[in-house]
């Protein structure tokens, strides 16, 4: 399992207040979101980069274990904590602090990346490529990881948002320098209508397509090592109520969210080739 996300959100949460793309790929965040992990194994690697503000003091993600749910706090719960008074950013597990550091120049993006190990009882914490430090009194009792919540509070002004972009999370190794690139593709309009003035696609008509063939000139050698598809805009019509996604043997139906805060789909193969979107009933 390897979860990705970059521009929409893929939460299946009915506290879900507000997690949306604004300035690229910048959420700005307030409220909670919840994401369920298909976890299959022990240890969980999780990566994203933060952007602190002056006066926003929150929980930016929280993880939960096999020995808990969703919004209980247990001893294998493990969470960032970010303190704005001291600029600190703190490794918490059952809302107690383990590790922490300071936070150099607050107004720029820092990367977190974590290595939890419910066999070894270990948390690796880093902060911008540096290891701040292993917390090695962590649970040894071989839980796999169930849920993340993404949570974030905010000044009633909306310069004061706290901003997160770029989640990795994976029962795999990924190394700490991955990154998630979001690539431009062509689109091959069959059957929608396209708002020129949004750059929006919308249709009623049952079997409207979409391909989109990504450019992978902006790639420049690198590995993909996944690949997902997110239609961040869909709202629930009268008549098309899914979207089905083709890429070579990969196929996927998704009922379309009626919040229409967006739909991803995810484990795409990473030989990345046409990728066909289907309107469905």
């Amino acid at each position: 399992m390897k979860y990705i996300n970059t521009n929409y959100s893929l939460f299946d949460s009915d506290t879900f207040v507000r997690y949306t793309d604004t300035n690229g790929s910048q959420y700005l965040c307030n409220g909670e979101a919840k994401l369920t992990l298909p976890a299959e194994n022990t240890k969980l690697y999780v990566s994203m980069e933060i952007y602190p503000t002056n006066i926003c003091t929150c929980w930016p993600i929280q993880i939960y274990f096999s020995d808990g749910t969703y919004n209980s706090i247990k001893v294998s719960t493990v969470q960032i904590y970010y303190y704005y008074d001291r600029k600190e950013l703190r490794l918490c597990t059952n809302d107690s602090e383990r590790l922490k550091t300071v936070i150099n120049g607050t107004y720029r993006w820092h990367k977190i990346y974590l290595v939890i190990d419910s066999v070894a009882g270990t948390i690796d914490y880093y902060l911008d490529g540096d290891k701040v430090g292993t917390y090695s009194s962590y649970v040894k009792t071989g839980v796999k990881a169930i849920s993340c919540k993404i949570k974030t509070n905010n000044d009633s002004s909306d310069n004061y948002r706290f901003r997160i972009r770029n989640i990795i999370i994976s029962d795999q190794y990924f190394p700490i320098n991955e990154s998630i690139i979001v690539i431009p593709a062509t689109v091959a309009n069959n059957g929608f209508s396209y708002d020129e003035s949004t750059g929006l696609y919308s249709t009623e008509a049952e079997n409207s397509t979409l391909q989109a063939k990504p450019d992978l000139s902006v790639l420049n050698g690198y590995k993909v090592t996944a690949c997902n598809v997110g239609m961040g805009t869909t709202e629930l019509g009268d008549t098309i109520k899914n979207i089905k996604c083709d890429m070579g043997n990969y196929s996927n139906t998704k009922e379309i969210p009626t919040t229409g805060k967006g739909m991803y789909f995810d484990g795409l193969p990473t030989n990345i080739s046409n990728i066909t979107m289907t309107a469905k009933k």
